[in-house]
Order: C-alpha cells, then structure tokens, then sequence
C-alpha cells in the first residue's frame, strides 16, 4: 500500500487511476536531484489519512506500480515512460505520473495524444518552457511545450497555461503564435477552465511560490500559495486522462514540505478521479 491506503501496490495497472513513478531529471537545467521524487512524495504521503480535505476516503481507489528503472539515455528513457504509461491507459486506467523533471510530461502525454487525438493540455507552472530548445537540448525541461507543439501545432489553441510568471519575448512569440492561453500567476484568482473532451493535467511543484514549495530546481518567486493551489484543483470539472505531478527535488526540499504539499495534490486530484461525475 501507499499514500496511506489510497494506492495499493500491484504489478498491473487499474482502479480510477495507477501511480507510475518516473524518477528522472536528466533534462534539468539548474539543479538536479528531482529524480529522487517520487520516494520523497510517497514517504511523505504516509502521515496523511486516505481523504481528501473534505473528509471523502479514496482508500484502494488505485494502484501504484512503483518506480521505472530509466536506460541513461533520454531517447530510450522517453519510449520507456512512453510504453509504460500507454500501457495504463489500454487498461483502462488513468496514468499518474510522479517526476523526475517536467520532461517527463512529453512521452507520458504522447501516449495519451496517440490514444485521444482530440486531448486538450492544462499545465501549472512558473515556466512556459516554450524555448525550441535550451542550449541546443531539445529534451530540457525548459522545451516541454514546445515538444507538444512539435507534436502537433494546431494543439496550442487546446494548451492553457496558468500560473507563469517566468516567461521572455522568445516564449510569449511562440505562445502568441500557436494560440497558447496564458494565465499569469497573479490572474489566478480568475482561473475559470471550462473544456469538452479529455483533459492531460501537468502539475510543476513550481507553480507554487517557493515559501510553500522550496524543494525545487527552478523556484520563482511571486507564485500560487498552496491554499491557492487546491482551490484551482477543487474547480476542475473535466474529464482527466494523464495527470503528472513533476519537480519535486527533495535534495532542496525544508523538512519535507515540498513533497508533503505534492503529496496531499496527488490526493485532490485523486478526488476528481474518483467522485467527478461521469
């Protein structure tokens, strides 16, 4: 068991959704160590109860495979997470992937895109990560968005980002050029996201501000407190498909509170998995 109940330990996908720990961060441009989060999320996991903040239990609505064991290379490391969350989904599952860095988002996103065409991506960050590539690495963390695009430009008019508050004339051209919403960090307050069809969730830990999540590579100032942060979750009515939860570097990380704050947005989003109506 894991999370203290909700996920039960299994070596096949199922229930509402299965945990899939991605520890990686060779795309990290500051400061690594984030491949280490995901043991960190879940050691901090177990002082919480399995309910959400309204007292809804989720005990054994869904399974944790553990950890990948990554090649080194990032080409390989990709098809791997690719393989690994495609595989959730064909079972029926929602993949729930713990970084590692937020490239991790690419190949988890790229298997549920190959399986909903039509799949619209709602990323809270700091960063846009819309450089084409960074410092002629095209699989940085810093080109996430990017790689999505790539993939598919007509899909920058279904990308909303919320939360940014670290972007540059290079990033705000390409967002204005495929159609990306932006959100800013101090226009949350206004966040309505209202969309038909399935929803892939990636979640960067530095959406937070760093006084509530300390424990990551690229902090920024000036972002959502976590009480923000639960009430833009507590919004969502949407139909998810992939949800990550990325960046959580424990090497940085003020007693645990980084992990601890992760720990208790897998069990919110976890919520909207379970007792969303259909």
């Amino acid at each position: 068991m894991s999370f203290s109940g909700i996920f039960e330990s299994s070596a096949e996908p199922g229930k509402d959704a299965t945990l899939l720990g991605v520890p990686y961060d060779a795309g990290s441009t500051f400061r690594p160590g984030c491949r280490r989060g995901p043991g960190a999320i879940r050691d901090m996991a177990e002082s919480l109860s399995p309910c959400n903040e309204r007292g809804e239990d989720l005990a054994g609505r869904g399974i944790d495979l553990g950890d990948l064991e990554l090649p080194s290379t990032p080409a390989d490391a990709w098809k791997q997470i690719e393989d690994a969350v495609g595989s959730i989904l064909d079972a029926g599952s929602v993949p729930f992937v713990l970084g590692g860095d937020h490239a991790v988002t690419v190949p988890a996103f790229v298997a549920a895109y190959n399986r909903h065409p039509d799949l619209s991506f709602l990323v809270l960050d700091a960063h846009p990560d819309l450089y084409p590539d960074y410092g002629g690495d095209r699989y940085s963390h810093a080109c996430v968005s990017h790689r999505l695009l790539d993939l598919d430009p007509a899909l920058g008019k279904r990308m909303t980002q919320v939360g940014i508050r670290a972007s540059n004339p290079l990033q705000k051209s390409v967002a204005e050029a495929h159609g990306v919403k932006t959100l800013h960090a101090w226009e949350v307050d206004d966040f309505q996201y209202s969309v038909s069809g399935p929803v892939y969730l990636s979640i960067d830990i530095d959406v937070l501000d760093p006084a509530h999540a300390p424990g990551c590579g690229n902090p920024v100032p000036g972002g959502l407190s976590t009480r923000q942060l639960l009430n833009l979750l507590r919004s969502l009515d949407v139909e998810l498909v992939g949800v990550d939860l990325v960046e959580v570097n424990p090497q940085l990380d003020t007693a645990g509170i980084t992990a601890l704050a992760a720990a208790r947005l897998v069990t919110e989003v976890m919520s909207i998995l379970a007792y969303r109506s259909p």
